[in-house]
């Protein structure tokens, strides 16, 4: 029986269709997701952030996990462990740890965010986050974390009233697998934090893992997978003199439903 074998990603930021292939550079995620209420951000932590930290409770991840031959496309949602963002840094701008063991297939918010029509059964997502999990794939019992070692986060030229780009440079470890990658994100102000959101697309095989198939890949998953972020950032002068005032907030859109 051939072992089952694919994967669901981790990151930064978190859609565009880029492998990563050494320094791979993508454009921000337009795949947007409802701010949590405000009385629920930060509820949970146990003193007050400091500016670059991340709100945990809020933030998360998002992967699209594509299909091969008649097999489905997927979503996953997944948490971080910790985060600090240096909005604006040149130099030794911040790390992000991804806690894998969090990551579940197909919940409702995941399939919304990364363009996904229709529901998956609790059975069958349970069966997909098991088998994602498991050393055949994530391997999560020996590599339960994925960081992000930030390098720079650079504020890019302001185009009109649009909301601040960033772009974000550094290393993103995996499997114990580290590939240095590049992705723009953006950056809107949201009741004192900049919600950043952004994505990039690696390669499973670049990082060990080989996408699960069976039935001599009749059915399977894309070797390709997006990585969306959708970020709270405790704001900070830096973060502040560089956002976008609230009048300039775009409205928000969900993305293009995916075929």
């Amino acid at each position: 029986m051939t072992k089952r074998r694919w994967w669901s990603g981790a990151l930064v930021w978190a859609g565009v269709g880029t492998a990563l292939v050494g320094v791979a550079d993508v454009g921000f995620s337009r795949a947007q997701q409802a701010a949590p209420p405000a009385g629920q951000r930060g509820a949970a932590a146990p003193r007050t952030l400091q500016p670059g930290e991340l709100e945990l409770q809020s933030s998360r991840v998002y992967v699209f996990v594509g299909k091969t031959g008649l097999g489905h496309d997927h979503g996953i949602e997944g948490r971080l462990r910790s985060g600090q963002l240096n909005l604006g840094a040149k130099e030794k701008a911040g790390r992000l740890e991804f806690d894998l063991r969090t990551f579940v297939a197909d919940t409702a918010a995941a399939r919304q965010y990364v363009g996904l029509g229709g529901q998956t059964d609790r059975k069958t997502a349970d069966k997909v986050t098991a088998n994602m999990q498991s050393a055949a794939v994530l391997d999560v019992a020996r590599f339960p974390i994925a960081t992000f070692d930030l390098a720079s986060i650079v504020a890019l030229p302001r185009q009109g009233n649009q909301p601040q780009q960033y772009q974000l440079t550094g290393d993103f470890t995996l499997h114990g697998v580290k590939r240095q990658i590049r992705f723009n994100a953006q950056g809107e102000p949201v009741q004192g934090f900049v919600r950043l959101r952004g994505n990039f697309s690696l390669r499973q095989t670049d990082f060990g893992i080989t996408p699960y198939s069976q039935a001599l890949g009749a059915v399977g998953v894309a070797d390709q997978l997006t990585i969306h972020g959708d970020l709270y950032v405790m704001a900070g002068e830096a973060a502040e003199n560089a956002a976008p005032s609230a009048a300039a907030k775009p409205e928000a859109s969900p993305p293009a439903r995916r075929k």
